[in-house]
C-alpha cells in the first residue's frame, strides 16, 4: 500500500473519530471543563466530585475540581482558570463587591447562577462543640472563635452570630484558620468551640464522632431584635429550620438561617449554549444526584430553582433558557431576576464613581481610603444590600 493511500486512510479515520467525539459532546462544551471547588474535606468540594461524576458523561467531557478558598474560586473564574464555580456565600459578597471585594482590583464581579439549592440545613450557620455548652449566640461569651481568613460568610458570620447575642469580637477569643476545613479541624483537635460550617459539612460529621461532640447552635425565630441585629451583617440569610445534619435527631428541626445552597455559579461572559448544556445534565442526573449525599436534594430542580434565589444574583441567560424550556421559570422567576439585575446595574455605576472619587481622593492627600468600610456605607444608604 503506497504512502498517499496510507495518509488518506489516516485523515478520514481522524475526521471520522473527531465527529463520534462530537457527537457525545454537545456543541460549544469543553472536552475539559474546570470548576472550581472548595478544599477537600469541605462540602462544597464533595458535592460538584459527586456531580462531576454524574454529568460528566453526559456532557462527553472531563470534569477536572480545582480546590480553593472563596475569593480563590471567583479569582479562578474571573481570570479563565476556571469556567464554574462551587460558592456560597460569595455570590452574594462578590457580586455586590463587599468585604473582601471592596478593593480596586476586584470589586463588583459579574457573577451568574447557573444552579441553587435551596437547603433544609443551615448551609452556614453556628456549630460548636458539645463540651462548650454553647446552645445559643447568647452563649459565646470569653469562648474561642474559628474564623476562615479570607472568607466573608465566615467572618461576617461570626460577626452577626456575636451581634444576635449581644456581643463583638472583643469578647471572644478569635482562632484563624485558612479554609474551611480547618475551621472543622479547629473543633474537633479542640483548639476552638464555636465556627461558621453547614450542618452537613464532612468535618461537622467529623466532630459528631469526636470526643467534644458537636451541637447545631440555635437562633431562636422569636428573637426579633437579635435577628435584625444579625442580618445587618448577613443580609441574605432568613429565619430557617435544619432538619439534615450532623447532630441532628430524625424530626429535629433546629431553627438556624437559612439561605440558597450550595450554589454553582459562572461568569456573565460564560457562552450560553455552554451553560444551557450544564443545566440540561443537571435536569438529567438530578434524581441520582440528589441521593448521593445527604441534603442534596436541595438541587432538586422543582426545589432549587425559586425565585428566593436571586438574593445572591442573577441567573445566567443560558440556564433561563433551559428552565423555560423545561417549564421551571415562571413570572415570578422573570421579575425577581430583572429586579436583581436592576439592582446590580445601580450598584456597578455607583461603584465606578466612589472608585474614582476615592482615587482622586488618594492622590490629593496622600492617606489611605478605607474602601470596605466606606463602600459598605454608600450600599446600605443609597443602594440597598439586598433587593427591595
Amino acid at each position: 500500500m503506497g504512502k498517499k493511500v496510507l495518509l488518506c486512510i489516516a485523515v478520514v479515520f481522524a475526521c471520522l473519530t473527531g465527529a463520534s467525539a462530537w457527537a457525545q459532546r454537545p456543541p460549544k462544551v469543553p472536552p475539559v471543563i474546570y470548576w472550581a471547588a472548595g478544599d477537600v474535606g469541605a462540602y462544597m468540594y464533595a458535592a460538584p466530585a459527586m456531580i462531576a461524576e454524574k454529568i460528566a458523561p453526559v456532557l462527553g467531557s472531563k470534569i477536572r475540581l480545582i480546590p480553593g478558598n472563596d475569593v480563590e474560586r471567583v479569582n479562578m473564574m474571573r481570570t479563565g482558570r476556571a469556567h464554574l464555580g462551587a460558592l456560597s456565600a460569595d455570590v452574594y459578597w462578590a457580586s455586590m463587591g463587599l468585604a473582601h471585594y471592596s478593593t480596586f482590583a476586584l470589586g463588583p464581579q459579574p457573577l451568574r447562577l447557573v444552579w441553587s439549592g435551596w437547603a433544609n440545613y443551615g448551609g452556614s450557620t453556628g456549630i460548636a462543640t458539645q463540651s462548650s455548652g454553647i446552645k445559643t449566640p447568647y452563649d459565646l461569651k470569653g469562648k474561642r472563635v474559628a474564623i476562615v481568613v479570607g472568607a466573608a460568610w465566615s467572618s461576617e458570620g461570626v460577626k452577626g452570630t456575636l451581634a444576635f447575642g449581644n456581643l463583638t469580637l472583643s469578647d471572644v477569643t478569635v482562632v484563624e484558620v485558612s479554609t474551611t476545613g480547618a475551621a472543622g479541624k479547629a473543633l474537633t483537635e479542640g483548639k476552638a468551640d464555636f465556627t461558621m460550617l453547614g450542618t452537613n459539612t464532612p468535618g461537622v460529621y467529623e466532630l459528631q464522632a469526636s470526643s467534644f461532640g458537636v451541637t447545631i447552635v440555635g437562633y431562636p425565630h422569636e428573637d426579633k431584635a437579635g435577628w435584625a441585629r444579625y442580618r445587618r451583617y448577613m443580609p441574605y440569610h432568613l429565619p430557617g429550620f435544619s432538619s439534615v445534619g450532623a447532630g441532628i435527631k430524625p424530626g429535629e428541626k433546629i431553627p438556624t438561617p437559612q439561605y440558597p445552597y450550595p450554589l454553582t455559579a459562572t461568569m456573565a461572559s460564560q457562552p450560553d449554549d455552554f451553560i444551557y448544556a450544564v443545566c440540561k445534565a443537571f435536569h438529567a442526573k438530578m434524581d441520582e444526584i440528589a441521593v448521593a449525599y445527604p441534603g442534596n436534594d436541595a438541587m432538586k430542580s422543582d426545589r432549587a430553582i425559586v425565585p428566593e434565589a436571586t438574593v445572591m444574583g442573577p441567573f445566567h441567560p443560558g440556564a433561563i433558557k433551559f428552565f423555560k424550556e423545561v417549564g421551571l421559570w415562571k413570572e415570578a422567576h422573570e421579575r425577581a431576576n430583572q429586579k436583581k439585575l436592576a439592582h446590580l446595574e445601580k450598584l456597578n455605576k455607583r461603584w465606578a464613581a466612589f472608585t474614582e472619587e476615592a482615587q482622586d481622593r488618594i492622590a490629593k492627600t496622600g492617606k489611605k481610603v478605607d474602601l470596605v468600610a466606606e463602600w459598605r456605607e454608600i450600599v446600605e444608604k443609597e443602594v440597598g444590600l439586598v433587593v427591595d
